[in-house]
């Protein structure tokens, strides 16, 4: 029984040996590194959005009335969105239709007094300066009329809150019978106008646009896609690796505010260089190959870029010409593993 555990174990060893050989090395499987024209699509959820949201603040402090918007409920201009009622508003119409009568009855007063001086000027009972000093608090009193029916009918326009444009209604903040003070968010809006189709891309997506390029935007719902361009892109400070991408549609195209959809990229530049996809080996969160020469296989760091039909373009680390492996990259790449591997007891 001794003998065959020996010989089971001897098998065991045996086998284990032949596994941690690595292939020999002109066996190694290789290629150059050539140009190679990539061409990828590349497509991200987009949705449609105006470059700049209206925010609709009280004028002034009340009690909100009368709100009978929803948010992604369309909207047009001069709409009434909302009133502003309550003591507050209601004593500062009192106060403005006092100063308003006041500034009536001075402006009456100044008149009469002005025409009175004039007669007298007439009848040489009056001095020239008096006339004009007359004059002056007449045209003095009328301006504070001017202003005062101006502030009252100011303040009576302030009492409805109205949609500057046509949009959409993104967010409402208040409710029927909350107390706002002056300059508070009521609700935003979204114009209609100037509106684009924004896109986030990730990874070798990212890198892959750029502006001018031209796509297909192609809405949940729709029947047919919008073309668009590329008009500009921003990568997020806040999320690394996210790269912002805002498009125009071409002219005859509509877009509507809130529309949600697919964005599709054919990304086709010029030759790069590439090799194999196979010959690439992540390790640590880095991409390597094993570059072969004479003198053997030695690791090399590199920067992949697109992908397409089995190859991949690389960025950085790789020269025209240099072989990679391609077959059991992997396997040949960690080859030393058995090295540093040490069996549990």
């Amino acid at each position: 029984m001794n003998a065959m555990r020996s010989l089971v174990l001897a098998g065991v060893i045996g086998s284990g040996c032949i596994v941690s050989h690595p292939a020999p090395a002109e066996e190694a499987v290789t290629m150059p590194a050539v140009q190679k024209r990539i061409v990828v699509s590349v497509s991200a959820p987009a949705r449609v959005q105006a470059a700049s949201s209206t925010v609709l603040s009280a004028p002034t402090a009340g009690i909100v009335a009368g709100v009978r918007v929803l948010p992604g409920e369309a909207v047009s201009a001069g709409q009434a969105i909302a009133q502003l009622g309550g003591p507050t508003v209601a004593a500062e119409r009192a106060r403005l239709a006092s100063d308003l009568k006041s500034a009536q009855i001075r402006a009456s007063a100044a008149d009469e007094a002005a025409a009175i001086e004039q007669r007298k000027f007439a009848q040489q009972l009056s001095t020239r300066d008096a006339l004009i000093r007359a004059h002056a608090e007449r045209d003095t009193a009328r301006e504070q009329l001017v202003a005062a029916q101006a502030a009252l009918r100011s303040y009576a326009g302030m009492a409805t809150i109205a949609a500057p444009g046509r949009g959409v209604v993104t967010a409402v903040n208040v409710a029927d019978g909350q107390y706002v003070s002056a300059g508070q968010a009521l609700l935003t809006m979204a114009p209609t106008r100037a509106l684009h189709v924004v896109a986030d891309f990730y990874g070798g997506d990212a890198a892959a646009v750029s502006a001018g390029m031209q796509g297909r935007f192609l809405a949940e719902g729709a029947d047919a896609p919008v073309d668009v361009v590329v008009l500009r892109t921003s990568w997020n400070v806040a999320a690394p690796g996210q790269l912002e991408v805002w498009f125009n549609a071409a002219a005859g195209h509509v877009l509507s505010a809130g529309e949600v959809g697919t964005i599709s990229l054919t990304v086709s530049g010029d030759k790069r260089l590439a090799i194999p996809s196979s010959a690439l080996v992540l390790d640590a969160g880095q991409w390597w190959v094993l570059v072969r020469d004479k003198g053997g296989s030695s690791r090399r760091q590199v920067v992949p870029g697109l992908a397409d039909g089995g190859w991949t373009a690389i960025m950085q680390g790789l020269s025209p010409g240099e072989r990679v492996v391609t077959q059991d990259a992997y396997l040949l790449f960690h080859e030393d593993f058995a090295t540093r591997y040490q069996q549990t007891d």
